[in-house]
């Protein structure tokens, strides 16, 4: 889905141009829990004061770690948030520490391509870890993105200025700011926490948090015909607040749940997919003692959420059982799940931190040191699992073959094919499979409707497409047999087919001379599909004569089939040649009209004795040669014409 079934790329960050995969390739946890890598080439991740990972090239699950760099420029010295988002080919669009955004030029070493300074808007979020996100705009998905940027609320360079949105414009590494700022929320709406999914439809749903007790989240839809929203989800109970501002807000990797860390409690709820509406509550938390709402992530199964504070050990709370603990050795403020089921953290210093394993609150803590002077500055990316769109339905037509195929479509509107989980195709003829990419062969011409339904192997999201197949390969009857008899002074057509149900009629033609034909009946078909079906037709006047039939099928659609033409000598009842049948010789007599012949053809209508008869005999003798068979003796005139069959033994 190639079919596209449902891939989840992912969108944000440099890591946006993938996590667009997350229905597609298949991890495998140490729980035996299988997770979808959210794309399929390399990605890079920017943050803090120059870092930067660059995760293996390939499907996933992959044995190579990332690998730490440094972009040169420091970026966001000070600055603990960022957020990134991808073209399709692997080169970042656009880099942003919410203070300002750089367009990367993958050729530069250093962050040299300055696009927008958020901090002259008065619009930026200089502090927080969690406010910003990015990702396409749907009415132009190839060329065109929106970074929104929440409150910083710390006493930062841009303190309470709401929820602002950017827009974005470009491809390749000309990318430029568009419009904005726009405020989308007040400042009365504290939202440093932001998040975005996708509605499995091609839009986004961007989700903010107002970080009060009254525990209400606030849902954009951005699709294709525009903005709609927002819609508030007050849900539950207050939740426990502190004093510090930071706050976090993430939505599972199968996008059925979404958590929200305010620094005195982690609470999750319910989420769909679909529609954005925040649900019920599945699980909530107070934390003791109470901090900054700095650090939130899913586990890759969505089962554990992991949290932290400013720089403390990383705690996990079990949404089903409630069972807490925390990650022995660990230390981060921000984290970000990696496309190879490993979250990353972001402790105090020069390195990253990882919890492999991580399903269940299992995992084991480790770092990766960070060349070059670069700095994790207490933020690591902030991104977003996201769904794909609906699949896409390939087809190749080959005569009455088809071969499928199918893609899911990135966010860029690249496709990206899908290769985990269970596939069910409808050929629109009661005929189904279940393979990765069948062929498929239609018995009868029409226009079909193919649907391909797809159940990704990690989140049981059910996805599906239809597409027409028109099929005109078919011959419209399949030809068995058919044949013209002597009946007494008729002529027997009968002819049996296997026809289609867009069977029109047949037609019966005769001719005198072969050449020219004219209809002499009309038979309807019994429109049975693919059944074997036999019609006659009686011709009575062929009595005399040599004739020629055929039978024409027509379609509803205009095209016509042509049997083949057969020909008879038809037989009269009066006593030609006598005796008959003869062992020896057939002897006939003349009429007395004038020019009188005789001719004598086999069952293959071929002339095999002439001659022209004389008045004056009584008789004439003939068939001495002839070999043992039957035989049609013809007498004619210029008035008149008999025809008798005769046998030879």
């Amino acid at each position: 889905m190639n079919i596209n079934l449902e891939a989840e790329r992912f969108s944000w960050g440099s890591f946006s141009k993938y996590y667009y995969f997350i229905n597609l390739l298949v991890l495998l946890g140490t729980s035996g829990h299988a997770q979808v890598s959210p794309y399929s080439i390399t990605p890079d991740w920017y943050f803090g004061q120059g870092g930067r990972l660059t995760f293996p090239t390939g499907s996933f699950p992959n044995s190579g770690s990332p690998t730490a760099g440094f972009k040169g420029t420091n970026t966001s010295t000070g600055v603990e948030n960022s957020t990134s988002i991808s073209f399709s080919n692997g080169n970042v669009a656009l880099y942003t520490n919410t203070m300002q955004a750089y367009n990367n030029n993958p050729t530069n070493t250093t962050w040299n391509d300055f696009i927008r300074n958020f901090t002259l808007d008065g619009k930026c979020a200089g502090s927080s870890t969690g406010g910003a996100v990015a990702f396409p705009d749907p009415t132009s998905p190839s060329n065109a993105f929106y970074v929104i940027i929440g409150n910083d609320l710390t006493g930062g360079g841009c303190a309470n200025q709401g929820i602002s949105r950017y827009r974005f414009t470009g491809t390749g590494t000309s990318v430029a700011y568009n419009a904005g700022p726009t405020t989308i929320a007040p400042t009365s709406f504290a939202g440093e926490a932001l998040t975005v999914g996708t509605d499995t439809s091609g839009g986004y749903f961007v989700v903010a948090h107002d970080k009060s007790t009254s525990n209400t989240f606030r849902v954009w839809r951005y699709t294709a015909l525009g903005i709609t929203g927002p819609t508030d989800y007050t849900v539950g109970a207050a939740v426990t607040d502190v004093s510090g501002s930071q706050s976090y807000l993430k939505i599972s990797p199968c996008q059925d749940k979404i958590a929200y860390h305010s620094g005195g409690s982690i609470v999750v709820h319910q989420f769909n997919r679909k529609t954005g509406v925040v649900g019920s509550e599945l699980r909530r938390i107070l934390i003791s003692p109470a901090d900054y709402g700095v650090g939130l992530e899913f586990s890759p199964d969505g089962g554990t959420v992991y949290y932290s504070g400013q720089g403390n050990i990383i705690s996990y709370v079990n949404i089903a059982s409630g069972a807490t603990g925390t990650v022995a050795g660990s230390s981060s403020w921000s984290m970000q799940l990696g496309p190879d089921g490993k979250i990353y953290a972001s402790p105090p210093g020069f390195t990253i931190g990882v919890i492999s394993n991580p399903n269940g609150g299992t995992g084991t803590y480790s770092t990766i040191s960070l060349p070059g002077g670069g700095n994790t500055y207490r933020g690591l990316i902030n991104l977003a699992w996201l769904s794909p769109e609906i699949p896409k339905i390939n087809n190749t037509i080959n005569a009455c073959d088809v071969n499928f195929a199918h893609d899911f479509k990135n966010y860029f509107l690249s496709n990206v094919g899908v290769n985990s989980g269970t596939f069910t195709w409808n050929f629109g003829d009661s005929q189904t499979s279940t393979s990765l990419a069948p062929t498929h062969t239609y018995t009868a011409n029409g226009t079909y409707n193919v649907t391909l339904s797809f159940k990704d192997a990690t989140c049981g999201h059910n996805w599906s497409a239809t597409k027409s197949v028109n099929i005109s390969c078919v011959t419209p009857v399949t030809w068995i047999d058919f044949s013209v008899k002597n009946n007494h002074d008729n002529a027997l057509i009968e002819w049996t087919v296997i026809e289609d149900n867009n069977n029109e009629n047949y037609e019966v033609q005769s001719s005198e001379d072969g050449f020219e034909f004219k209809t002499i009946g009309i038979i309807n078909p019994k429109s049975v599909q693919n059944i074997v079906q036999t019609y006659s037709f009686v011709d009575p006047s062929s009595s005399i004569g040599t004739k020629y039939y055929k039978i024409v099928q027509n379609e509803k659609n205009g095209q016509k089939t042509t049997s083949s033409t057969k020909a008879i000598i038809s037989e009269n009842t009066n006593s030609l040649a006598f005796p008959n049948p003869s062992n020896d010789v057939f002897e006939v007599q003349p009429s007395g009209f004038k020019n009188e012949q005789l001719s004598v053809y086999n069952l293959l209508g071929e002339l095999v004795y002439f001659k022209e008869l004389e008045q004056e005999k009584l008789s004439e003798k003939f068939g001495e040669n002839f070999k043992k068979g039957t035989y049609l003796v013809k007498i004619s005139s210029e008035t008149d014409s008999r025809i008798q069959k005769i046998i030879k033994n």
